[in-house]
C-alpha cells in the first residue's frame, strides 16, 4: 500500500514537472514538423496555428490548403485539422487531457501526444467543406483584435485559397461561433477515437489557478491581426 501511494505521488510529481516543461512557447517555426509530438507543439503552436508554413507557399498555382484548429480548453482538448486540396485529404489530430493514473515512466510524454487519423474527402467531401467553411464566415474579414484565450474555447482557420493566404478565428460564445457549420463535417470524418469536448462555458478551478500560479498550467493568448497571428 505504502509503495503504491509513493508511486502515484511520483508519478503526480513528475506529471506536474513535465506538464511545466511542455508549456507553450513562441519560438520556433513550424515546417511540417510532427505537431503531435508533445515537444514539437510546444516551441512551434504559435506558427503551426498561423499557418506560416502556408503563407510561405501560398502563390498563384498552388494548391488551396486548409488547416483548422479547434481550443477546448487547451489542457482538455485541441484539435488540429489540416486538409489539403491537391489530394482531397484530411489528417486530424487530438490531445487528450491529462490524467496521473495514465503516466508511464517508460514514456512519460506519452500522453501528451496526439492521437491521429486520416480520411480522403474525394471531391464530394471537398466541395463540402469548402462551402461549409464560406457559410460560417471564413472569407469575411477577419475579426481583427479578437483574442483566445488558451483556457477557453475557440476556432482558428489559417488557409491558402487560389493563391492568397488568409487567417480568421472564431470564439465562443458569440453568434459567429454558434453560426459554425463546418465542425460537423470535421468531427464526423475525424477518427481519432478522441470524444469532442463541446463548447460550453468555463467554470472557476482553484486547481487550474494554482498550477497557472506555479507555472503547471497553461494560460497564453493567441490574438487575432489584420494578416495573421499577432506576435
Amino acid at each position: 500500500m505504502l509503495k503504491n501511494r509513493k508511486d502515484k505521488t511520483m508519478r503526480v510529481w513528475l506529471m506536474g514537472s513535465l506538464c511545466a516543461a511542455v508549456t507553450i512557447v513562441a519560438g520556433c517555426s513550424y515546417h511540417g514538423e510532427d505537431i503531435g509530438d508533445a515537444l514539437e507543439r510546444k516551441g512551434r503552436w504559435f506558427s503551426y496555428v498561423g499557418g506560416d508554413d502556408i503563407r510561405a507557399s501560398c502563390q498563384a498555382g498552388t494548391p488551396d490548403r486548409y488547416r483548422l484548429v479547434y481550443n477546448a480548453v487547451w489542457n482538455q482538448q485541441v484539435r488540429m485539422y489540416d486538409v489539403d486540396g491537391l489530394q482531397r485529404r484530411l489528417v486530424a489530430r487530438a490531445t487528450r487531457p491529462m490524467a496521473a493514473e495514465a503516466f508511464s515512466f517508460h514514456d512519460p510524454l506519452g500522453q501528451w501526444h496526439a492521437a491521429e487519423s486520416s480520411a480522403d474527402l474525394g471531391q464530394d467531401g471537398w466541395d463540402q467543406l469548402v462551402a461549409a467553411f464560406d457559410a460560417s464566415g471564413g472569407m469575411a474579414p477577419p475579426p481583427v483584435g479578437l483574442d483566445l484565450p488558451a483556457h477557453g474555447y475557440s476556432w482558428t482557420a489559417a488557409f491558402c485559397r487560389q493563391g492568397h493566404f488568409g487567417f480568421t478565428a472564431w470564439r465562443y460564445p458569440s453568434a459567429e461561433f454558434s453560426a459554425i457549420g463546418f465542425d460537423t463535417l470535421l468531427f464526423g470524418w475525424d477518427k481519432t477515437g478522441v470524444a469532442v469536448e463541446t463548447a460550453k462555458p468555463v467554470p472557476y478551478d482553484p486547481i487550474w489557478e494554482s498550477d497557472r500560479r506555479d507555472g503547471r498550467a497553461a494560460d497564453f493568448m493567441l490574438t487575432v491581426g489584420r494578416d495573421g497571428l499577432v506576435r
